[in-house]
């Protein structure tokens, strides 16, 4: 869950299927607003159409709101792209440990429509049970925006779901009571959303497309929307009247399946920016008997008065502490940009020392490999005519190992740099092709998915698989024997490691142990011992960042049902083993 924000000045956005809406806000005090129209099919249900117009629209919204360079930006997501789900978290997971378990059950327990969505929770404590809002959106929506923004020098800090901005922005300027059970009606042009609050904490967001793009003439007059129907009013009827319909499903919903006490929807709140607001009221005051309330054309916003179309972003510029930021942590500015250069400076002369040694010690192999050279043309020059052939096939083998050199060592001391304190490597095999598979221990699930996340990020490695997580029980005393097998492909030798427990002794503490596959990137291996490397690649004495990675059930046994691709988000299944 994010924090409560939002101190400094923000520019906050809210895109929409027919607009942009743009707001500076300075410690909470909107000191600019626009709006600019989009051509039909710019934007729809949120997702960015490649439209060579909508780069110069959007510098138009910029240049009226004058931003400059490095502004911090809030997006107010569509709510369409937005999925809210009530889950119910089992209660071995502890509170510090729900974005871990939610990240390993994306797409395996918990089914989405999208994979390897972008997340964020709000938790719920009620009745004994421990529940959450779930809130995700496709990580292919966002990257849209995030690179927009990239583009045009502004950090986006957040990306808020828009019925929720919608919902602080009401809750800000009509303190909505802590035992109420609300519905609000956002009704726009293109689509409504139903979101019920109850006792201030939303249960359902329900959003439904209605009107197409193009079925509007859009102009801007006075920083407002204007809207001119071009279809007939026979399309019109049967909008209306699937709206009205969609509200009664709704409401049915929440009467007989997430009303608690035999509740009832004691105030619905109507607000949006609707050409045909007034026939909507008519119409439903004609078939429901639940009080409707319209909020105003103009809010009192701090003295200010602020069209309602602006609610979204008046909502996000408010202090409330559930704030949900669906953004990847490592895609969110720093808050601190001074204390980050420093820290970046530090980091950039401890990369640069490495460096150094690292140089050396490759011109130390370099002028041994040279050596070997040497040596080999020695022989070949005083060698008989019988052993001609074997000379030269050796020179063949070391004009081969200089073509393509298969750095086992570099590898495995690049990987162990990701171990957290406590994580062994117990075996590791570098075979043909570069291919290397290993099994590493660890103490704790979530050490594991940091290592195996830290794996992923590596430019150095492709084809990272998770094969299967198990745990065993530890003897306190064991022996290690190493052993060497034969490539069947290569004819090498691979060194393995095996442990051997002395005892039948078990400590009470199980340990982790993730079996490993991957693909190892010669030139990037080697690339990461000279002057030349990429500055993200890992640190001998560095640490591993593991923050996110989950704690799951130690009992739970299940067999993995496919084999993930590289670089995808695998769900660990984890099988006991009775003792080492």
């Amino acid at each position: 869950m994010a924090q409560a924000r939002r101190r400094g000045t923000y520019i906050y956005f809210n895109f929409t299927d027919v607009g942009i809406f743009g707001a500076v806000v300075k410690k909470g005090v909107i000191k600019r607003r626009a709006v600019v129209s989009l051509p039909p099919g710019t934007l729809q249900g949120g997702w960015l159409q490649p439209e060579a117009s909508f780069d110069l629209i959007f510098e138009s919204l910029l240049a009226k709101l004058k931003v400059p360079r490095g502004s911090q930006a809030v997006l107010a997501l569509d709510g369409s792209l937005v999925l809210a789900r009530k889950l119910e978290i089992p209660e071995t997971v502890e509170t510090n440990q729900i974005r871990g378990y939610l990240f390993m059950e994306l797409g395996h327990s918990i089914v989405l429509p999208f994979e390897e969505p972008y997340f964020d929770y709000t938790l719920l404590e009620e009745d004994g049970k421990r529940e959450i809002m779930l809130y995700a959106a496709p990580n292919e929506a966002l990257k849209q925006y995030m690179e927009l923004f990239k583009q045009k020098h502004l950090r986006l800090v957040a990306a808020e779901p828009q019925p929720l901005a919608t919902f602080f922005g009401l809750d800000s300027l009509y303190e909505v009571e802590a035992d109420s059970n609300l519905l609000i009606w956002n009704v726009n042009a293109t689509n409504h959303q139903l979101i019920i609050i109850e006792d201030k904490v939303p249960r359902l967001i329900r959003s439904v497309d209605t009107f197409v793009a193009n079925a509007w003439d859009v102009d801007v007059i006075d920083d407002r929307l204007h809207y001119r129907y071009k279809s007939d009013d026979a399309n019109v009827e049967f909008i209306l009247e699937e709206m009205l319909l969609e509200f009664s499903r709704v409401l049915d919903f929440y009467r007989f399946s997430l009303a608690r006490d035999g509740r009832e929807i004691s105030r619905v709140m109507l607000t949006g920016d609707f050409p045909f607001q007034e026939e909507l009221v008519r119409r439903f005051e004609a078939n429901f008997d639940v009080r409707l309330e319209q909020v105003p054309e103009t809010l009192d916003v701090v003295s200010q008065p602020i069209p309602k179309a602006y609610l979204p972003l008046v909502g996000l510029a408010t202090i409330h502490k559930d704030r949900i930021n669906l953004l990847p942590d490592s895609d969110v500015a720093p808050k601190f940009p001074l204390v980050a250069s420093l820290i970046l400076l530090v980091f950039g002369g401890m990369i640069g020392g490495y460096l150094y040694w690292q140089t050396d010690q490759f011109a130390d192999r370099i002028e041994t490999a040279n050596n070997q050279i040497q040596i080999v043309r020695t022989l070949q020059s005083e060698s008989a005519q019988s052993a001609k052939q074997e000379v030269a096939q050796l020179k063949e083998t070391v004009e081969g190992l200089e073509a393509t050199p298969r750095p086992a060592v570099p590898t495995l001391e690049r990987i162990t740099r990701y171990l957290p304190e406590r994580g062994y490597i117990l075996q590791f095999a570098y075979g043909a092709d570069h291919l290397v598979t290993m099994n590493a221990q660890f103490e704790t699930l979530d050490e594991l998915n940091g290592f195996y996340r830290q794996l992923l990020t590596d430019t150095a490695f492709t084809g990272i698989t998770l094969t299967s997580v198990t745990t065993k029980t530890m003897n306190e005393e064991a022996e290690v024997v190493t052993s060497t097998t034969v490539d069947p492909t290569t004819g090498e030798e691979v060194p393995t490691t095996t442990i051997t427990p002395s005892d039948e002794t078990e400590t009470e503490e199980p340990r982790y142990i993730g079996q490993f596959g991957l693909t190892v990137v010669p030139a990037e291996v080697i690339k990461g011992e000279t002057n030349q490397a990429d500055p993200d690649a890992p640190k001998e004495d560095g640490t591993t960042d593991s923050t996110t990675d989950p704690e799951a059930n130690p009992t739970e046994e299940v067999d993995p049902a496919t084999e993930a691709e590289p670089g995808e988000v695998v769900s660990t299944e984890v099988e006991e083993v009775e003792g080492n």
